[in-house]
């Protein structure tokens, strides 16, 4: 076997090991976020309860429709943005990516070096990252 055949073996392999740790933590991350929510919902809230329909104070306890963490992936010239975010504390969110291109990766982990109160403001922020690091590394 060539040195190219062995190379591509052991990217596949790499990509194959990322992809499962991957999904490995957005599981314990969504089993985390279910746990924190059941624990946060008192007796006369239950989950098919909108927040709309409750009264104000019984809004804030109901469970909120944004996860804790998730990952995104969207393409933007020519380049694949893996985007993920993650709550650090309550509040306080971080985003990073893995940008790769031709099925490699060309910038990893990197990310905006600040902290965002919404996981939403966090996944915006990445995404204004990596496509500011595209426009001027690509």
């Amino acid at each position: 076997m060539g040195q190219r055949e062995i190379r591509a073996c052991w990217f596949g392999a790499g990509v194959l090991v990322g992809a499962m740790a991957a999904s490995l933590c957005a599981m314990r991350a969504m089993a985390r976020a279910r746990a924190d929510v059941s624990a946060d919902l008192s007796p006369e809230v239950s989950p098919e309860v909108s927040p709309a329909a409750l009264p104000v104070e019984d809004a804030a306890r109901a469970p909120s429709a944004a996860p804790e963490s998730g990952a995104d992936m969207f393409e933007y010239r020519g380049f694949v943005v893996h985007l993920f975010w993650q709550a650090l504390a309550p509040a306080r969110y971080k985003a990073w990516c893995d940008i790769w291109e031709a099925g490699a990766v060309v910038q990893e982990a990197g990310g905006p070096p600040a902290t965002y109160p919404t996981a939403a403001e966090a996944r915006m922020a990445g995404g204004a990252w990596a496509r500011h690091w595209i426009q001027n590394n690509g």
